[in-house]
């Protein structure tokens, strides 16, 4: 019996409140607090106008408890000392109307209320510790030689059978809460399994998410290995183009997430030149018409091929349309100003850029000061005007030497590892 008592108590002992409950808890014992100490100062006021002095120290108690419950849990928000006040009010407050038969004796129905409020506001274990002080205290004043002096507040039928109605009432209240108390206990203890069970698959769903990224990411790099490795003269563009895309993409103020969708879609920006023959990627002399149409070609078969991803959505528009020019010259679609998606138009300054300062067939990367003045140049007509002076602040501060050196790392890696030849690097 002993230890289901003590495992009772120490289920008692655990609180059912926490989380949104706590604060439901916190706000609804407030607004009873500040219930409390209004009724405490209409209780003031009728005391006052009656001359019931004896009832005013309780009035001016109930009035300094409810302010002080309202403070602890409304600003503090700290429930244990909140739930003190009450409890201890109720105990002191309580015996001294019983005791001394204040109000006629009638104040002591109020006692019938209590416990239920007690429990359901506070909590069950205040609740038990306030009944059983209530039922020992009756029982005293009723039932033991005591009797004969509350015989002058209290008739012999409401001491005989009032501690008994009070004790019964006690009892299936506190079988009530007690059960209510286990209840959500359970709950809580069934919510904290489910949540710790929905973090677990969260945790495994995140782990398998970036796997798969990084998968996507791998499949991606090496898909531009393969394109870059067809012309021998541009191996490692796809990277550092989708290096600077990125870069300026965040110093455009776009977000974290939008910068890295545009490294994905700059790296397969190129990917339609798997659809051109190699001899004419690869060709040293000048381009004929037909031949030049060919090399055109790779960016409707990009947008084709790109055009069915799930994963790299943007990716079709920019293989497509990073060779149109803002003037509408460019092609496939002589697309001008913001009818070219602005993503394309982002890729198509880190591919020229990344064009001009590499060696090709026909000629030697040019120096960065003959960039400059032909990225200058071509503001307004090749490239969107508000964009180049970032690109151009970009270039200035270095920081496009330091991406260039950390992809073309990146390549060498590759090249180390075996991915892509040495000869066509």
């Amino acid at each position: 019996m002993m230890k289901k008592i003590k495992q009772l108590w120490a289920e008692l002992n655990h609180s059912i409140y926490v989380g949104d409950r706590l604060k439901r808890n916190l706000h609804v014992l407030t607004l009873v607090s500040f219930a409390t100490a209004a009724l405490g100062i209409i209780l003031i006021i009728l005391d006052v106008m009656s001359q019931k002095w004896g009832m005013l120290a309780a009035a001016a108690a109930t009035f300094l408890g409810g302010a002080g419950c309202a403070y602890l849990a409304g600003i503090r928000k700290n429930r244990e000392a909140a739930a003190l006040i009450p409890t201890i009010f109720c105990a002191v407050a309580f015996t001294v109307y019983t005791v001394t038969g204040l109000g006629d004796g009638t104040s002591i129905f109020w006692i019938l209320l209590m416990p239920i409020g007690i429990g359901y506001f506070v909590g069950v274990k205040h609740e038990i510790i306030l009944s059983g002080y209530y039922s020992i205290l009756f029982v005293v004043l009723f039932y033991t030689p005591i009797r004969h002096s509350m015989a002058a507040y209290y008739s012999d039928t409401f001491m005989s059978r009032f501690p008994l109605i009070f004790i019964g009432l006690t009892v299936f209240t506190l079988i009530a809460m007690v059960q209510y108390h286990r209840m959500v206990l359970r709950d809580i203890a069934y919510t904290e399994r489910l949540n710790s069970e929905v973090e677990k698959q969260t945790s495994i769903a995140k782990e398998r998410a970036e796997r798969l990224e990084k998968v996507n990411e791998e499949v991606e790099e090496m898909l531009a290995l393969t394109i870059d490795a067809k012309d021998r003269y541009t191996n490692g563009h796809s990277f550092r183009v989708a290096a600077y895309s990125e870069a300026f993409a965040r110093r455009l103020g776009m977000p974290e997430e939008e910068c890295r969708n545009i490294r994905q879609e700059a790296m397969l920006h190129d990917v339609g030149k798997i659809g051109v023959p190699d001899e004419v990627l690869n060709k040293p002399g000048r381009l004929t018409d037909e031949e030049f149409g060919r090399i055109k070609s790779h960016t409707r078969i990009g947008g084709s091929i790109l055009k069915q991803s799930s994963v790299v959505q943007g990716a079709a528009d920019v293989a497509k349309y990073h060779h149109e020019r803002y003037d509408g010259s460019g092609y496939p679609d002589g697309k001008k100003g913001e009818e070219i998606p602005l993503h394309a138009r982002i890729v198509s300054i880190a591919d020229a850029y990344d064009a001009m300062r590499s060696d090709r067939i026909y000629r030697k990367g040019l120096d960065p000061e003959t960039i400059h003045k032909e990225l200058i140049r071509c503001r307004g007509t090749q490239f969107d005007p508000a964009m180049i002076d970032a690109f151009l602040e970009m270039a200035g501060s270095g920081e496009l030497d330091a991406i260039t050196e950390k992809a073309n790392a990146h390549l060498a890696q590759a090249i180390e590892l075996g991915l892509i030849g040495q000869e066509n690097a």
